[in-house]
């Protein structure tokens, strides 16, 4: 079935008009040449102009960041929803009191009811933004449903923002950079491992500004005062890591919709879906609930385990994972005679899950285990714990002699139990604040360098959790990878899984 993009245009013709297949590239002469016609290094006091890929609620409610900033003007947004009211958020008005607090009027969309989201209103805010606090300010945002065709229609755009759903990220990332694009973008480079690890290969070999948003709040915090604890003994020799959160906060979905409800006037189904194999449109896989599905979603350990173990893995010098297993939530049916069954679901997330990796260093000296636990799954208690359970968010650092636990971020964190007094004195000063995380990407846009969050610098987290997700699709079994070949080496099934079925003419 072949169903057009916007402004009638195939895919395949659109896409190849780009030239935008990665594996084109075979010589560094060849990637060299890609950066010869990027955007023009910004002189410092000029505005760099950026394009806004993605206008749902997380991205309006990032907005402030950009917006405030002084070195930059956004000039174009794209998202396949032109606007809507029934997104996802915290609370039913804290998006729309945000937004109207930003255009200055308190009355904002007062006759409409829901959560706003899609391109129009994001085009609006931003107008509207400027016109009030920049004065003689005469420009317009454009809005398209295509970033591409947007792209086209602004040449002199330098950098994009990307706040799409995960499984866009990689092919939207990969475009803009070919195009000479600086990006900054939200987690998971990819939400397949062959996706992801094309950014990483590109973003190391471009000199383009890229920046991977969780590095923000995951930039080190308390992990210097953890190592100094581990490398001082006082929990021995670290052998276990368990990072445990609260996710899924989001609607999980045991079984593919039935229902066929029509396409909401407004949304290009078919450019929402991009690469992935085409489905009729239902609302359990947007807005939020797409990080549920393993076509269109990373799942919880990608909506927050960056945040928490980015820093864990750049601390302690950890390589990609070598293998990966599962546990997780069954669903029971019943089947056409009333007797019970466990559904064999290979096509979303459960409900709760513990994933178990095998984590090398990367300078050959050992390995530790990582568990992740969400839907309400724990690690045990250590002995020597005070209370009868664990926070409901947290970390958990064992040695052969001990405990360090802390909150899900390293907050506040503790040696457990008596040797917490003989190792009191292990003090190191707090590291560098990352609270200039936007201005480092911006040096980089003016050529400045990269900055901690290069997608590059993301590549080993990125690729662990997309390796555990493989682990989830096939039941739980124990995986083993090889790194330097990125294979899975012990299941030829899952090692296919690594990769999309890309639809055709969406392919890299």
């Amino acid at each position: 079935m072949n169903h057009p993009t916007s402004a009638g245009l195939d895919r395949r013709q659109f896409i190849a008009g780009m030239g935008i297949g990665v594996g084109a590239l075979t010589s560094m002469a060849s990637i060299s040449s890609l950066f010869a016609n990027s955007a023009p290094v910004p002189a410092t006091g000029e505005k760099i102009r950026i394009v806004h890929i993605g206008c749902g609620s997380q991205g309006l409610t990032e907005l402030p960041a950009l917006l405030e900033c002084p070195d930059i003007e956004i000039v174009g947004v794209a998202d396949p929803n032109r606007e809507s009211y029934d997104y996802v958020h915290w609370s039913p008005n804290g998006l729309f009191n945000q937004l109207r607090h930003i255009v200055g009027d308190p009355n904002w969309k007062g006759d409409k009811k829901g959560i706003p989201g899609g391109r129009l209103i994001m085009k609006e805010v931003i107008e509207r933004y400027y016109q009030r606090t920049r004065p003689g300010y005469k420009g317009t945002v454009m809005a398209e449903e295509d970033y591409r065709v947007l792209l086209d229609k602004l040449p002199d755009v330098q950098a994009v923002k990307i706040m799409s759903p995960d499984h866009h990220h990689a092919y939207q990332a990969l475009d803009c950079m070919r195009r000479g694009l600086h990006v900054i973008m939200h987690k998971p480079l990819g939400n397949k491992m062959h996706e992801a690890m094309q950014v990483v290969d590109f973003a190391k070999s471009s000199p383009l500004s890229t920046h991977m948003m969780a590095y923000n709040s995951s930039a080190a915090g308390n992990m210097p005062q953890i190592k100094a604890w581990i490398d001082a003994g006082a929990i021995g020799t670290l052998q276990e890591i368990h990072n445990w959160t609260n996710r899924p906060v989001w609607p999980q979905y045991p079984t593919i919709p039935t229902e066929k409800p029509p396409i909401p006037e407004g949304m290009n189904w078919d450019l929402w879906l991009g690469p992935a194999q085409w489905r009729d449109y239902h609302p359990s896989y947007t807005h939020c609930t797409f990080r549920g599905w393993y076509e269109f979603g990373a799942g919880s350990i990608a909506d927050m385990g960056y945040y928490s173990l980015i820093p864990v893995f750049e601390t302690l010098k950890l390589d990609a994972a070598t293998s990966a297993s599962t546990r997780f939530s069954r669903v029971i049916g019943l089947n056409e005679y009333n007797v019970p069954y466990t559904i064999q679901n290979d096509y979303s997330y459960p409900m709760a899950s513990m994933y178990r990796f095998e984590v090398p260093y990367k300078d050959g000296s050992g390995k530790i285990l990582l568990s992740w636990h969400d839907g309400g799954m724990k690690p045990p208690v250590p002995d020597g714990y005070e209370g009868d359970e664990l926070p409901i968010e947290g970390m958990m650092f064992i040695g052969d002699k001990g405990a360090i636990v802390s909150g899900f971020l390293r907050q506040a964190p503790y040696i457990v139990g008596p040797r917490a007094k003989e190792f009191a004195d292990v003090k190191v000063a707090a590291p560098p604040s990352t609270a200039n995380w936007l201005q480092v990407w911006l040096d980089g846009c003016r050529g400045k360098g990269k900055g901690p969050g290069a997608f590059e610098f993301c590549k080993e987290v990125n690729e662990t959790f997309n390796l555990g997700s493989v682990s989830l699709m096939c039941q739980g079994k124990k995986l083993l990878y090889d790194p330097a070949t990125r294979q899975v080496t012990n299941d030829a099934h899952a090692n296919n899984l690594l990769k999309r079925d890309v639809r055709k003419g969406w392919e890299m």
